[in-house]
């Protein structure tokens, strides 16, 4: 699942995760913004009526709103909490428990932006669902083929490239140690493939089901439970495999955060305390 998600659809259906992607200004434009990019990249799947868009935007303005209030002070209490503990290295208790409590406020983000996203749905005729169902699995797809025509190695070198890329955009540098475990990591990804396969096959299965049944009275809570399984990386037939490849990933984070000099720390530090500042502005813009 983990550098293999379709980014557009993740980002449609969940745009406030990117959130921890930006850092001073840009994050503030991006939150400010998100009520247009959402609507852009759901024009990636389905072409909505001048109403349907009216009454999408009108929705997912509230949305925004209530997140503002109510999830966005928790993202900054956690932020603190993590410089606070980062200033030593974090025990595998410790990665496991901000893994588990940064997912808990994707999920509640998720379930707002499941009120916006369920009445458009709702809104949709059967061939404008056919056209966005279509567009989702394509994407599957696409990003299967691409995955079947590497070998195993092209594979851990293409992920562990991004993963070194994304890293050293928080600790300014690594050392050749860091880049071995980053690609170890990678490794890891690799292998649990035909689970990540497996679990967005069910997501798509569970996808399909609810936009058929889009008229039935619980169809926003079952929306909103899909979507936060999805999140976090929750499926009952395969949760022995996932489970195994977090604790191998906590694991793995764990001797990151023990190799990291001063300066890293430093610079770590400095980026997430950008990132604390500009959701406090946020909070009270």
């Amino acid at each position: 699942m983990e550098g293999m998600m379709p980014r557009k659809w993740i980002r449609t259906i969940a745009g406030l995760i990117i959130l921890l992607m930006f850092s001073g200004c840009v994050m503030r434009l991006a939150y400010n913004t998100l009520d247009f990019w959402i609507s852009y990249y759901l024009s990636d799947y389905v072409s909505l009526n001048s109403s349907q868009e009216r009454t999408f935007d009108a929705e997912l303005d509230k949305a925004l709103a209530i997140h503002r209030r109510q999830e966005l002070p928790k993202l900054h209490q956690l932020i603190l909490e993590l410089q606070a503990d980062l200033v030593k290295p974090l025990t595998f208790s410790q990665v496991r428990e901000y893994h588990d409590k940064f997912t808990v406020i994707g999920k509640d983000s998720v379930n707002l932006f499941a009120t916006p996203l369920a009445v458009m749905l709702r809104q949709l005729d059967d061939l404008q669902m056919a056209q966005m169902n279509s567009k989702i699995e394509s994407y599957i797809d696409e990003l299967r083929q691409e995955r079947e025509i590497l070998t195993t190695k092209q594979k851990v070198s293409k992920r562990a490239k991004a993963l070194h890329k994304a890293a050293g955009n928080w600790t300014g540098s690594l050392t050749s140690k860091q880049k071995a475990l980053l690609a170890e990591l990678a490794g890891y990804q690799v292998e649990m493939e035909p689970v990540f396969f497996t679990f967005w096959n069910q997501f798509l299965r569970d996808w399909r089901y609810l936009t058929k049944n889009r008229g039935k009275a619980d169809f926003e809570a079952q929306l909103s439970q899909v979507l936060q399984r999805l999140v976090a990386f929750e499926n009952s037939d395969v949760q022995l495999e996932i489970n195994f490849y977090l604790n191998r990933r906590f694991d793995l984070m764990r001797r990151l955060s023990n190799s990291l000099d001063d300066k890293q720390r430093r610079y770590l530090d400095g980026r997430l305390t950008e990132i604390r500042k500009e959701v406090a502005v946020l909070i009270n813009q």
